[in-house]
């Protein structure tokens, strides 16, 4: 019987909301669960972040590409060129 009770007290509060709204009253007397408003979670938003750093080797690579350079030598291995008609240069290990 109690969730007979329950359900009937739950349709009472709903039915004065929807009186409630009908009259145009902005503010109804009671707030129904789905009319909550909050903050969201913080694990929904995701924030904007900068630019990523480019790590050493295309920093090199880059730069050996602008100066139209046959090859650079980073940590130990000399990477040579080969001229693309669409990319410029491609570097390999050589």
């Amino acid at each position: 019987m109690s969730k007979l009770s329950n359900l009937e007290k739950r349709v009472a509060k709903l039915e004065k909301e929807l009186a409630a709204l009908k009259r145009g009253d902005s503010t109804p007397a009671t707030h129904s669960v789905t009319e909550k408003k909050g903050k969201k979670s913080k694990k929904n938003q995701t924030k904007k972040k900068g630019k990523r750093k480019i790590n050493k080797y295309f920093q090199m690579m880059l730069a050996a590409k602008k100066a139209g350079k046959p090859s650079f030598v980073y940590n130990g291995h000399t990477y040579k060129g080969t001229k693309h008609p669409r990319l410029g240069m491609v570097y390999r290990k050589g």
